[in-house]
């Protein structure tokens, strides 16, 4: 049988449109290829941006005084001394890869001002945020670790 050049554009146009509708079935259907938003309430979170250049302007001031520990066995955080009367400091774990390792703790510190978030950490890289409030203002501070 000899096809002619209008059946052989036709049944391209089928291959073509078939291999489409597969893969965009496979990638809805498969666990695999589940792509979820980085925060489930992106645009909830967007609101209140301007609060959070806020807190981070006043962050700055003591970014550089706590100092960070991160290794697989959890995260060991010094506060100055002008710190050490903080009631609460939530932590938020972040980890681009994987949601499911990302976490959120409320600490309070010791009386030597340091703390341990007391959770394993996978290797990779880590994004802490440290909330807190002092003196009637509200600070942010975020830092990365890559934990080998």
């Amino acid at each position: 049988m000899k096809l002619n050049w209008g059946t052989s554009i036709v049944i391209a146009m089928v291959l073509f449109i078939s291999f489409i509708m597969y893969m965009v079935i496979t990638m809805t259907t498969q666990k695999a290829y589940d792509h979820d938003l980085v925060v489930d309430e992106y645009y909830k979170k967007e609101m209140t941006f301007n609060d959070k250049l806020q807190k981070i302007e006043n962050g700055k001031l003591y970014a550089s005084e706590i100092k960070f520990t991160a290794n697989q066995g959890g995260l060991l955080l010094n506060f100055p001394k002008e710190l050490q009367d903080i009631e609460k400091i939530d932590v938020y774990g972040y980890r681009a890869s994987d949601k499911d390792l990302d976490f959120n703790s409320s600490i309070k510190l010791n009386s030597q001002g340091e703390t341990l978030v007391n959770r394993p950490l996978d290797r990779g890289l880590w994004e802490f945020t440290l909330a807190f409030s002092h003196g009637g203002k509200e600070y942010l501070i975020t830092k990365s670790f890559n934990i080998q």
